[in-house]
């Protein structure tokens, strides 16, 4: 039987001295034995102040991908693109991640994990060196199908 990841976004942080105005996307491939399954879920321009952690406004809907032959292990390749949104030049950090789970077999409860995904955004010009980190908090919810 197939399985599936059921891909979300949990919440957003950010700490830093660079802005408030933020947006992003998150992007989750699931390999099993090959690429099975592409999950992109975009955050729009919003509000978040240094300090703060939220959900992100939405909230976005979460994203079902393919996993494949159920039994087997994953491999769950994660890209973040955050942007601090500015007046004349938007501010940008991107990170990639590698994450390795377990599918169920059919019949066997869902695994859920929990995953936090943090990336630096450097102001630009980089005449400051001023950073801030922006971070969401991803849930894989993995069933065997």
């Amino acid at each position: 039987m197939a399985g599936k990841v059921i891909f979300s976004i949990l919440q957003e942080s950010h700490e830093g001295p660079i802005g408030d105005d933020w947006k992003y996307w998150i992007e989750a491939k699931v390999f099993n034995q090959g690429l099975k399954g592409t999950g992109k879920i975009s955050v729009a321009k919003h509000s978040l102040p240094t300090g703060t952690t939220q959900q992100p406004p939405g909230p976005p809907a979460a994203v079902e991908i393919p996993a494949g032959e159920a039994g087997q292990q994953l491999k769950i390749k994660v890209h973040l693109k955050a942007t601090e949104v500015d007046l004349f030049r938007n501010d940008v950090g991107e990170t990639s991640l590698d994450v390795t789970l377990d599918c169920p077999q059919p019949g066997e409860d869902p695994l859920v994990h929990d995953h936090d995904v943090s990336v630096g955004v450097v102001e630009s010009p980089g005449l400051t060196g001023e950073t801030s980190i922006f971070s969401v908090k991803v849930r894989f919810e993995i069933l065997g199908g």
